[in-house]
């Protein structure tokens, strides 16, 4: 199933709201980074997958394939991101 996703034409409202919320995301991820540590890395791997699946799966806990289309969605979203870290200056936490 192809995954669900929208442009910034489509749901400006979305990519309003991650802009204008990207420092706190950025806390809140150093924050649950911080909770990993001492884990070791095919630790943190599985903890890091396990938090996007968790969350999924109490969205759509009856469709699998609602599911999976956000996960999907997710992996392209991180790909979006890591694209765009290399094209610009790396940001200071």
């Amino acid at each position: 199933m192809k995954s669900i996703t929208v442009t910034a034409a489509e749901q400006p409202e979305i990519y309003a709201t991650v802009r204008r919320e990207r420092p706190a995301i950025h806390r809140s991820v150093i924050k649950m980074a911080k909770q990993m540590r001492g884990l070791s890395d095919v630790s943190q791997k599985q903890a890091i997958a396990e938090l996007p699946a968790t969350w999924i799966l109490a969205i759509y806990p009856e469709s699998l394939e609602l599911a999976l289309s956000l996960s999907d969605a997710m992996r392209e979203q991180t790909d979006i991101y890591l694209r765009e870290s290399k094209k610009k200056p790396a940001v200071s936490h």
